[in-house]
């Protein structure tokens, strides 16, 4: 190869990379500036949120007293005499919670407490309370058992904590 056609060579390459970048460069720049001038749009958790309920949970040592607000939780305290523990959510919404877990409590431990009952929860009527969209009641049904127990619990809607 002679010394002109290297040359030449070298020239085409510069030239092809400069252009390149320059591309990339306007690239760059006209994305940004259409991101400036773009209303930003809200995230769709955000507005999820802001009415999605949360439920008092006294779940745990920390939280016996006070309880904490949590969506989703995979354990829940539902009152003094019955908790549901590993708790799969099915449905989570403005009006209504639904989930299936396995129950204990203290109606049923001399059989619970070591093969806990299939249940399934309903979470419902929100309710503002300390600046907070928290359920404020509860419906619990045991699969394939109800009426074995006797437990006010089990007994229709009841009240949870909200504070």
């Amino acid at each position: 190869m002679n010394r002109t056609s290297t040359t030449s060579t070298f020239r085409r390459r510069a030239v092809l990379a400069a252009g390149l970048a320059g591309a990339a460069a306007l690239g760059l720049s006209a994305t940004a500036q259409a991101a400036n001038g773009a209303t930003p749009a809200a995230p769709a958790k955000a507005v999820r949120t802001a009415v999605t309920p949360y439920v008092i949970n006294h779940f745990g040592e920390e939280n016996a007293d006070t309880g904490r607000a949590e969506r989703r939780p995979r354990d829940l305290v539902l009152s003094e005499f019955t908790t549901l523990h590993k708790v799969a959510w099915k449905q989570w919404g403005a009006k209504e919670a639904v989930g299936t877990g396995q129950v204990t409590g203290t109606w049923c431990l001399d059989t619970c407490l070591t093969k806990p009952l299939k249940a399934t929860i309903s979470l419902s009527d929100p309710k503002v309370v300390n600046g907070k969209r928290v359920y404020s009641a509860f419906t619990l049904k045991l699969a394939g058992q109800q009426g074995t127990y006797d437990s006010e619990d089990l007994q229709g809607k009841r009240p949870l904590a909200t504070r």
